[in-house]
């Protein structure tokens, strides 16, 4: 038994020790390796919940609704008005998302033309009518814009010195029509429409343009008649000579104009305006030095308007006459600041023309342009 005992008592202590070496042995511990930080839990949020979407804006139309507004405009006047650029914004305003693509953005010019000969808008607005300035669309393929989305574009109107002629201290307005084909149609269409107002240029800047690159290309006469009219059977014609002395046995290189008999009498006391037109096919093209501005700004120009009359009393008394001339370069750009040259003549007291001596009124400018002479003549060899 006492063996036994022994033999029991060193085994305990084996264990013992064994357990103790055991025990001290260090432990390898293993770091967590990530590939991206650990994310905290939304606040409020359950586990095993998503968290909710912003907030719509509060202040939207039920239902479809889209609008412009004009950020700013750029009109640089050192290039006679060239190109107009306008920054603009469109927001969708209503509750449902908006497709925009083929919504289109159109530009439209809004001023009275300052000259009875400049083009008239013709463009329908709203019952107005404008000049139309460039556009684009929003978008050429399918686009979503969420209620309350906005998208910032740029529209440039290009060749405003080729349709407009701005050398003016008058106010201009540019319109900007959001969706004018209705593409999309909407719960709000009065806000589709936004403005910007910007100043002609006159005065601003002197140009360093060469005068012989610009021709003139259109030219009109204002007749103003005075006490007594021209009967209907008495015939006009117009020659507006490219300087102030010339051999008038041709008109190469004139514009002319006529009135034929039995076409229209010019009443007492009222105003009538008369296209001229380059003579001849082979002068009759912009590129023509004898009618470039450099020519007029060197050698003037002179008017003749011969009249005549249906029979010898046959008397039309002139109070004042207006030429209108149009200076443009090749590819149809206004000349910046001498693009419309106006000269008026007022006739000295009882300027008559008849069908005795009087048959050819004369009226010449200086290369200023500036009026220097108006006579009455029996022929052009007296020009």
């Amino acid at each position: 038994m006492k063996i036994t005992s022994l033999t029991t008592l060193i085994l305990l202590l084996s264990l013992v020790a064994s357990a103790q070496v055991q025990v001290q042995r260090p432990t390898e511990i293993k770091k967590l390796q990530t590939t991206e930080p650990l994310r905290k839990s939304p606040v409020n949020v359950l586990p095993g919940t998503t968290a909710p979407a912003p907030a719509a804006p509060t202040n939207l139309t039920p239902g479809k609704d889209l609008g412009i507004q004009i950020k700013n405009l750029q009109y640089d006047p050192a290039d006679g008005g060239g190109v107009v650029r306008v920054t603009y914004v469109v927001r969708n305003n209503g509750t449902e998302a908006l497709d925009i693509n083929n919504v289109s953005v159109q530009g439209y010019l809004d001023y009275m033309p300052a000259r009875s000969t400049d083009p008239m808008p013709s463009w329908p607005v709203n019952g107005k009518s404008y000049y139309v300035a460039g556009g684009h669309v929003l978008s050429g393929i399918s686009a979503i814009l969420a209620p309350g989305q906005e998208k910032e574009g740029v529209l440039n109107y290009f060749n405003t010195s080729k349709n407009h002629y701005f050398n003016t201290t008058a106010d201009y307005t540019y319109l900007l029509w959001l969706d004018k084909n209705n593409v999309i149609t909407e719960t709000n269409e009065n806000n589709n429409f936004a403005t910007a107002r910007f100043r002609g240029y006159q005065g601003q800047y002197s140009p360093a343009v060469a005068a012989s690159q610009y021709y003139l290309t259109n030219a009109f006469i204002t007749i103003k008649t005075g006490a007594d009219n021209k009967e209907k059977e008495s015939e006009v014609n117009f020659r507006l000579i490219p300087a102030m002395t010339k051999d008038l046995n041709n008109t190469h290189n004139e514009f002319i104009g006529k009135i034929p008999k039995d076409q229209q009498p010019l009443f007492v006391n009222s105003s009538s305006t008369f296209p001229l037109n380059l003579f001849m096919s082979s002068t009759a093209q912009i590129v023509n030095p004898a009618t470039s501005l450099a020519s007029f700004n060197q050698n003037g120009l002179g008017l003749a308007v011969e009249y005549k009359a249906n029979f010898l009393l046959d008397a039309w008394k002139i109070d004042q006459i207006e030429l209108t001339l149009y200076f443009k370069d090749a590819g149809g750009a206004y000349h910046p600041t001498e693009g419309i040259k106006t000269i008026r003549f007022n006739m000295p007291a009882n300027t008559i023309l008849d069908g005795f001596g009087k048959k050819i009124l004369v009226c010449k400018a200086n290369n200023a342009m500036s009026p220097v002479l108006v006579k009455t003549v029996e022929k052009f060899s007296q020009y």
